[in-house]
């Protein structure tokens, strides 16, 4: 038996990934706040019927969209993993801080950042979503859901390369891997732009490859987790 759908014969799931793709652009033009489900329903030549039947709302259409970028990417990211903590035990670190930000780097640098293209501009969301994320009603099964698998396998690995780490100590650093990851993802104009003070300043920068933007973040994340520690009863 066929069955029918709110919104007409289209609404499948063919229907439902437009209304992710268009939602995905709407956020990337005018941010995660300004998503109207109007707006999108419009654009997507659906009704909000067929939104509510497949999302059921607002929210969970968000989610929605930044799972099917978040998973895939989790899941190479444990496959890096994997690699990493089989390969030799002396580039163990930089092998686990590759892992997690590689495949980040490297999709925002896949993406094509043109408005007419559904997700082009999928890591501008994923990052709005992720400074969202922490606000929002909810948040904790949210991030339990989609990152605590993936974050306890990454601080486990961490613990392998430096054993002697206090977990708090290891925590900060994870975090503030995290928050410098989300900051880079918004584009290397933002890493490289240079004070007013310098003459210099407006130069061209010319292209900057992922490559390059790996490395420096992996060589000052090293830094970071090796830097010495202190517990702070003892400060």
């Amino acid at each position: 038996m066929v069955r029918h759908y709110p919104g007409g014969p289209r609404s499948s799931e063919v229907t439902r990934q437009l209304i992710l793709d268009v939602a995905e652009r709407l956020c990337a033009e005018r941010g995660i706040e300004a998503l109207s489900v109007r707006t999108v329903c419009e654009q997507a030549g659906a009704n909000v019927a067929a939104i509510n039947y497949h999302f059921g709302n607002k929210q969970r259409l968000l989610e929605e969209m930044f799972q099917r970028r978040v998973t895939p990417l989790n899941e190479e990211r444990l496959r890096l993993l994997d690699a990493a903590i089989a390969g030799p035990r002396e580039r163990l670190l930089e092998g686990v801080i590759l892992s997690f930000i590689d495949p980040v780097i490297r999709g925002i640098a896949s993406n094509s950042p043109a408005d007419d293209e559904p997700g082009g501009n999928s890591s501008r969301v994923v990052t709005q979503f992720l400074a969202r994320v922490y606000s929002m009603p909810g948040e904790e099964e949210f991030l339990k859901a989609h990152y605590e698998p993936v974050r306890s396998r990454f601080v486990l690995a961490l613990q392998l390369c430096l054993p002697g780490l206090p977990l708090d100590d290891l925590l900060w650093r994870y975090n503030m891997m995290v928050g410098a990851l989300i900051y880079a993802m918004n584009g290397p104009q933002r890493m490289t732009r240079r004070p007013l003070v310098f003459s210099n300043s407006l130069s061209d920068l010319g292209t900057i490859t992922p490559e390059f933007c790996i490395r420096q973040i992996t060589d000052f994340l090293v830094a970071g987790f090796q830097a010495r520690w202190q517990s702070a009863e003892t400060q």
